[in-house]
């Protein structure tokens, strides 16, 4: 029993002539009663009756039929799964997020994903960094983002962006007058920074030395959100990169921290991360593109949190 036999009968069935079987099935009417021939002698048993020039189909007919829809239904299934898939709207997908952009960030984003898309179920996991290069790595998580050394960013299909960072201070401290913030002006200020093990903590210290300023370190987080809760308070100010001052601005009241420019310049490495050793679907690859614009936009238009609340 082939496909185009189960077709012929089915179209029989649903029409109740041959002729109009074949008609239905763009085939000549010869064509139709010979495949529903080779069916019968096939499977060993008739399927129609014939009286005054109608068919009529046996019992056995009306049980091989239901068989017979089952598998088209089934058929119409994949070919709309098909579908979806060709438009990008049916698939799962994992992502693993640094702490950061997980927050705020990363879930505007994919919420819009998912609004488009709405067939698609995803996952959304916040790990350290360095947690996410290594579920990266062992294909637990389609796409990563995550800080980035230059070794990852010649990996596979891995994207590196550098943000540049800003300052935050307490809206009602003296500097905040000021346009640009430098670390003379910063010099035995409280400031809050991330623990000395990070690239920014690093920079930071190298910039204060080199400049002859001391900076005056009062409190220590290991990510910028708590950081900017405590910038908020008054306990200090805060260097940080423009996706973390632009989520703030998302959730926070303004009046209470601002945002200035910093110079000289200190950027935070982030990127977008594939396995290397896997093909990315297509679906990945749309919400890849989609956090991509997000982030140039982010670096591309500092206003959004440097005039934020003016």
């Amino acid at each position: 029993m082939n496909l185009k036999q189960m077709e012929a009968f089915r179209a029989v069935m649903l029409t109740g002539s041959v002729s109009q079987a074949a008609k239905q099935l763009f085939r000549t009417q010869p064509a139709v009663s010979m495949m529903v021939s080779s069916l019968e002698e096939e499977i060993g048993f008739q399927l129609f009756e014939r009286h005054k020039k109608r068919l009529y189909p046996t019992p056995e007919a009306n049980y091989l039929y239901k068989e017979v829809e089952a598998i088209f239904s089934r058929i119409q299934d994949l070919s709309q799964t098909v579908q979806d898939i060709q438009n990008k709207q049916y698939g799962f997908l994992r992502i693993g997020c640094m702490p950061g952009p997980s927050n705020f960030f990363i879930p505007d984003i994919l919420a819009d994903f998912l609004e488009a898309h709405p067939k698609i179920q995803a996952s959304l996991q916040t790990r350290t960094s360095d947690a996410v290069v290594e579920w990266i790595a062992s294909n637990q998580y389609d796409l990563g983002l995550a800080e980035m050394s230059k070794h990852q960013s010649n990996v596979g299909n891995n994207q590196m962006f550098e943000l540049l960072c800003t300052c935050a201070l307490p809206a009602d401290h003296p500097l905040a007058e000021h346009e640009v913030i430098t670390p003379a002006m910063l010099d035995e200020e409280p400031m809050i920074t991330l623990h000395p093990d990070h690239m920014i903590f690093h920079d930071l210290m190298q910039l204060f030395e080199a400049s002859g300023h001391r900076m005056n370190v009062c409190l220590q987080t290991r990510f910028f959100i708590p950081a900017l809760k405590f910038v908020e308070r008054g306990l200090g100010v805060s260097v940080v990169d423009p996706i973390s001052a632009f989520g703030y601005t998302t959730y926070a009241q303004p009046g209470k921290v601002v945002f200035r420019r910093f110079q000289p310049d200190v950027y935070l490495r982030i990127g977008l991360m594939f396995p290397s050793d896997t093909p990315s679907s297509m679906i990945t690859l749309e919400f890849a593109d989609l956090l991509r614009q997000r982030i140039e936009y982010v670096m591309e238009n500092p206003e959004l949190f440097l005039r934020w609340g003016e």
